[in-house]
């Protein structure tokens, strides 16, 4: 059953959504502001928000205890500060208004850190430098179902029968019933928030396959993010194992890619002729090791 909403309805509706409290958009535009500093920033943030952002401050990536929010200003800078702050604020903004009979939200954030450690893992093997960017692609990619638990409540019910009925992809399934994905919803929820347009890209095309990236795009940060989420659908949820323990448990699996892609680099790259279609080959062959090792401790899923 189509939708009750138009396109540009619901891309109106998306467009003109309340997503965070005028104090969170207040410590944002501090963030761009070459005047502000730390204290004023960590003074603005309401304590929910506060302990949510240190939480994902803290997390594998950044590989050190951050106890405040000044401290973490300092250590991550204006720039990725902002990018979890955003994303911490979605959280809390989400979590407040939703019936969690409708969505479960604890397997959401298991699977934002399961592939938040996959793509690092597979970022480390590549040599891509941009490790943050790839974590906050992973943490928000699927962000725009939450705009639709919430906001599209019937339709994201509907969504869901789909899937079940027919066996359909939730891109199917979105694109059936309402005419737009819950990654292109991601994409303008987040570019209302000024985020890099490299990064909304690669959360907007996460699952599209087969996608041709633009020339003087990012292509590395798409191809890294839409493999990590390839590889985590293939696999159950790790409920019992923290992103911590996945990287730990992948960590020879990173020093054995490090050193078959720098032996492969060099034959690849003459064999394809560019670095571009070199890395879509490169990466193909890391995913290979790591879904070998995760099949050691986790299950895969049926086709």
């Amino acid at each position: 059953m189509p939708s009750a909403y138009t396109i540009e309805e619901i891309w109106d509706k998306i467009r003109n959504l309340p997503l965070i409290d005028v104090a969170v958009f207040d410590v944002i535009s501090l963030l761009d502001d070459p005047e502000s500093n730390f204290e004023q920033i960590a003074e603005k943030l309401s304590p929910d928000i506060a302990a949510n952002f240190l939480t994902m401050a803290n997390s594998a990536y950044y590989g050190r205890e951050v106890r405040s929010v000044s401290f973490a200003v300092r250590v991550l800078g204006y720039g990725q500060m902002k990018k979890i702050l955003t994303s911490a604020a979605l959280m809390d903004h989400f979590v407040q208004r939703m019936d969690l009979k409708d969505f479960n939200f604890e397997k959401f954030q298991v699977q934002a850190y399961f592939c938040a450690a996959v793509s690092k893992v597979l970022g480390e093997i590549l040599g891509y430098e941009k490790s943050a960017d790839l974590y906050t692609v992973s943490i928000l990619q699927n962000i725009g179902k939450l705009v639709l638990a919430v906001y599209f409540r019937d339709e994201y019910r509907e969504i869901n029968a789909l899937k079940i009925s027919e066996g359909l992809t939730s891109r199917i399934a979105e694109q059936r019933v309402l005419g737009v994905t819950h990654g292109e919803i991601g994409a303008v929820v987040l570019e209302r928030f000024k985020i890099p347009k490299e990064i909304c890209n690669a959360i907007r095309f996460h699952d599209v396959l087969g996608r041709i990236v633009p020339q003087g795009s990012d292509f590395e940060l798409e191809f890294v993010a839409r493999e990590s989420s390839r590889l985590v659908a293939g696999f159950t949820l790790p409920e019992e194992m923290n992103a911590q323990e996945i990287m730990d448990r992948l960590r020879a699996t990173v020093d054995e890619g490090r050193k078959r892609y720098r032996e492969s680099t060099k034959e690849v790259l003459l064999s394809k002729g560019g670095y571009r279609d070199a890395f879509e080959t490169l990466i193909g062959q890391a995913s290979g090791l790591i879904r070998r090792d995760l099949k050691v401790f986790l299950k895969e899923r049926k086709p």
